[in-house]
């Protein structure tokens, strides 16, 4: 446990409770201690007293946050008027002073509890362990506890309603509603009188009430109802915790002025970037077998699983349509064999046949140019080689030499 207090009678009181408890406690005096600290060490826990002037105090919390993995942080003497600022920011909670071990005990035991539950309820959603994907899941922790606005942004297909259900599951509105809106499928007028000056009563808003409202495709709304947004969102009257997501960086669309700049600093530094699917390579195989078992028990299949060539096929794909690709695909193939192993026959055309990659290419041809004849002959007997299974340095996949290629002047 990390203690931040500017009274070192005080902290020495309820590091001795922590330590009766056979935890590691460090003191720090003050914020500028406390986040050097927080960056230097692994903690569990931080516990911040709100004597600490209220910028201090939200500064250690969206440190704590910041860590990887996330520092669960509660703050001492809900008296104080800093109070509010440290929940908005991230804090647990806010306790009274800790008289007994067994206060602090109680305090650890439903911070941990709480996020043993919510990575319990994170399993049946998000699948794989790549590091690009731990990386999401470790800012996703940071943001939970807050009740600020949050921007998730990734490419169509990455899981970004999941990574907000999530979000909103983990979150202090959790036993609130949550209403998921895609705005890319809702007519511009539409959205305006739902998020307009009606909206608290009737629209969306009202619907999401003390819960979580997720906008995806954030940036298609209107700069006037961008506007009415902000306004409702610095007034502090908002009711809802509001998730916006894009596929577009965010300092583009604001360059562009297809964002409005008071919206994206409302999400502020609160956002949580998803990896496209070519960047988590480690995790196609498990998740085209959970897509497989999910398929198999839905429909009344028996697929065993995938041969060897068509998992390396799927391993070597780029998926522009991401995770949501690769789960369509997997549908269609499983429903498709039926009781047998997928091969690669049963793979589109698409993914049967290996692109190559004719912008490398041509930054190696050679200076005298290539007979595009040939080339395509060597290339007929690079597939005939491979589907013998002959390796690519072998004399068979190089029946046409170097010195055949220098005819043809580009």
């Amino acid at each position: 446990m990390l203690l931040v207090d500017t009274d070192a009678a005080r902290s020495a009181r309820v590091a001795r409770l922590g330590r009766a408890l056979d935890w590691s406690v460090d003191v720090a005096r003050g914020a500028t201690e406390g986040i050097v600290r927080l960056g230097a060490a692994p903690f569990d826990l931080c516990l911040i007293h709100l004597a600490l002037p209220p910028s201090d105090a939200t500064a250690l919390v969206l440190k704590a946050r910041a860590c990887r993995p996330a520092v669960a942080t509660a703050a001492i003497d809900g008296r104080s008027s800093g109070a509010v600022e440290v929940l908005r920011a991230g804090a647990s909670e806010v306790i009274a002073l800790p008289r007994r071990a067994e206060d602090l005990a109680g305090l650890s035991a439903r911070l941990f509890e709480r996020r043993a539950s919510i990575r319990a309820s994170r399993s049946s959603l998000v699948v794989g362990d790549d590091p690009a994907l731990a990386e999401a899941l470790a800012q996703l922790d940071g943001l939970a506890a807050s009740d600020q606005p949050v921007l998730i942004r990734g490419e169509t297909g990455t899981g970004k309603a999941t990574m907000a259900r999530l979000l909103h599951a983990a979150g202090p509105r959790r036993e609130g509603r949550f209403v998921a809106v895609n705005l890319a499928a809702v007519p511009p007028d539409r959205a305006g009188v739902q998020l307009g000056r009606d909206g608290m009563r009737a629209g969306w808003l009202a619907a999401a009430h003390d819960g979580t409202l997720f906008l995806d495709e954030i940036d298609v709304l209107s700069r006037e109802v961008q506007q009415a947004m902000v306004q409702r969102l610095t007034a502090g009257r908002q009711a809802v915790r509001l998730v916006g997501a894009t596929r577009h960086p965010v300092t583009g669309l604001v360059e562009r002025g297809v964002l409005d700049p008071e919206l994206a600093a409302c999400f502020g530094g609160s956002t949580i970037q998803l990896p496209p699917l070519r960047a988590r390579r480690s995790d196609i195989p498990t998740l085209a077998e959970h897509f497989r078992r999910q398929v198999n028990a839905r429909e009344g299949r028996r697929v065993p699983g995938f041969a060897l060539d068509v998992m390396r096929r799927f391993s070597q794909h780029d998926w522009p349509g991401n995770v949501r690709e690769l789960q369509n695909l997997v549908e269609r193939l499983v429903i498709t064999a039926g009781t047998r192993m997928v091969v690669m026959n049963d793979l589109p055309s698409r993914l049967r046949i290996q692109v190559l990659d004719f912008e490398r290419a041509a930054r190696d041809m050679p200076s005298d140019g290539i007979d595009p004849r040939e080339l395509l002959a060597e290339l007929e007997a690079r597939f005939i080689a491979e589907a013998m299974g002959a390796s690519s340095d072998d004399d068979s996949a190089a029946l046409v030499s170097q010195k055949s290629r220098r005819r043809y002047v580009a």
